[in-house]
């Protein structure tokens, strides 16, 4: 079975991804001063900038595009109750960028991985595939996974990344996830000047 990576972004994104061959880590859109539709946290990004990669080709969580392990992630719950400071354009436009471990590393991307949210002092980076075992699986196959009086640490693992240096190729996403049929019109509209074509899955909320 492959371990499944997923990479959210909004629809509006998806034409200069196409272009750019590829999803680009967001140091290098910075100094290319790409336009794109920010759907993240300006004060989660700010520690990003800040937050050095301990494994690794090393740098800093900015010079690696973001992947999850699961879908509808506590940052999609955040864009979906409207509690992200600099979006609130809601969930149904979200896409969910498909791909996994094991054709990344066939492709020889250089990655690194972690045990939960790659910002918090004391989640544990990696840069094995035998170490993706630290990955709590159990709870990226729960449907819940906010904290509990037992386990305060639910959300964070939940958050575990797969980060990848630099640049994602196009041609490596296998599916784009959608909310609902009018979005999947939308992204098949789009796709037709992309000679890679992912298959296109509903993900309903």
């Amino acid at each position: 079975m492959p371990t499944h990576i997923y990479h959210i972004t909004h629809v509006d994104n998806l034409p200069s991804i196409i272009k750019s061959d590829g999803l680009i880590a967001n140091s290098r859109l910075r100094q290319q001063q790409t336009k794109y539709l920010d759907i993240a946290h300006g004060n989660i990004q700010d520690r990003r900038a800040r937050k050095r990669v301990p494994c690794g080709v090393g740098g800093y969580l900015h010079d690696y595009v973001p992947f999850y392990f699961a879908p509808r992630s506590p940052m999609l719950y955040a864009i979906h109750k409207n509690n992200v400071d600099i979006y609130k354009g809601g969930q149904q436009p979200i896409l969910h960028l498909v791909s996994n471990v094991e054709t990344v590393d066939a492709a020889g991307l250089s990655f690194v991985g972690t045990d939960g949210h790659a910002v918090m002092e004391y989640t544990d980076f990696f840069d094995k595939l035998e170490e993706l075992r630290v990955v709590d699986w159990e709870i990226m196959k729960a449907t819940y996974w906010h904290d509990t009086p037992e386990d305060g640490d639910r959300k964070r693992r939940r958050q575990a990344e797969f980060l990848i240096h630099q640049f994602f190729p196009w041609t490596l996403i296998q599916t784009i996830g959608v909310i609902n049929n009018k979005i999947e019109t939308q992204v098949r509209e789009i796709l037709q000047n992309s000679s890679h074509q992912p298959s296109i899955k509903l993900y309903p909320e």
